[in-house]
């Protein structure tokens, strides 16, 4: 496991909010748009095509209601899962899907809405499910991934029947390009909910080896920094190889210091490991 929050971490929220500036902005004031639109036009001209809410069914205020809410508690269940609250990170995804599916076909993944934060719960649905990956791919690192493929395909063909279950149709020419990116989505949040379960549900025994560091290296980006270092054999790992490790083990590691790698045989029996200050 990481010993801190590492740069792209913050980086990635930072970038996130920024996204999402025009969700929020439309939340706070979409509804006082309504009211000043009632306000400053004659009744005679207002029709429910017209208004930017229609009020008139019970079932479709409930409906959006819960879409905002479900995109809105994505956002935080997405930044709380970088620090905590793992499970409620993997199972959101899901629980989208259910909403979806439960929903009577008024809670959809696509919409014609163009209130982006009330018609659709793809905003929450990408948010926490991108967040799977980001945390499933910078915590570890899988000793053998040949072994990742099979859990995958089976996730994915899971979590892709799922949504075609809930109205998510490729073949559907007029909502083509959104139902290929929500599949998408869908098989990356298969691929990190795969590695994040095997890994961090894994209660198997470790196994401590020492490897030294022969070398070390930074790079850096526009908008974000990774560090490096090349170790030498050990145990099953049986070659020269470079790791991507985080900023705090970089800056206090040296050249000829040697750090702790703990390897695990993972939950899905995929091998793992992660490299540690000794």
């Amino acid at each position: 496991m990481k010993n801190w929050l590492p740069p792209k971490y913050l980086m990635t929220i930072g970038n996130l909010l920024l996204f999402l500036e025009p969700y929020y902005h439309h939340l706070l004031i979409g509804k006082w748009e309504i009211t000043l639109y009632k306000l400053t036009t004659p009744m005679a001209q207002i029709t429910n095509s017209q208004l930017p809410e229609n009020g008139n069914e019970e079932s479709s205020k409930r409906a959006r209601l819960i879409t905002a809410a479900y995109n809105i508690i994505g956002i935080a269940v997405g930044i709380a899962g970088l620090f905590y609250a793992l499970m409620a990170l993997i199972f959101y995804p899901l629980s989208g899907i259910v909403i979806v599916l439960f929903g009577k076909g008024e809670i959809k993944f696509i919409s014609d809405d163009k209130s982006r934060i009330y018609g659709s719960i793809n905003l929450g649905f990408l948010i926490t499910s991108l967040f799977v990956l980001f945390k499933s791919v910078d915590d570890y690192t899988l000793y053998q991934t040949d072994k990742l493929w099979l859990p995958f395909i089976i996730v994915g063909a899971i979590i892709l029947a799922a949504l075609y279950q809930a109205g998510i149709n490729p073949f559907e020419a007029k909502k083509r390009a959104g139902a290929i990116f929500t599949l998408i989505i869908g098989l990356i949040y298969a691929y990190g909910s795969t590695k994040e379960i095997n890994c961090a549900f894994d209660n198997s025994n470790s196994q401590i080896y020492n490897a030294t560091i022969l070398a070390h290296r930074e790079h850096r980006a526009r908008r974000s920094s990774s560090w490096y270092l090349t170790l030498s054999p050990w145990g099953p790992m049986q070659e020269v190889n470079e790791e991507e490790i985080d900023g705090w083990l970089y800056d206090h590691t040296a050249i000829g210091d040697t750090v702790k790698v703990s390897f695990k045989q993972g939950l899905l029996h995929i091998p793992w490991f992660v490299v540690t200050k000794n």
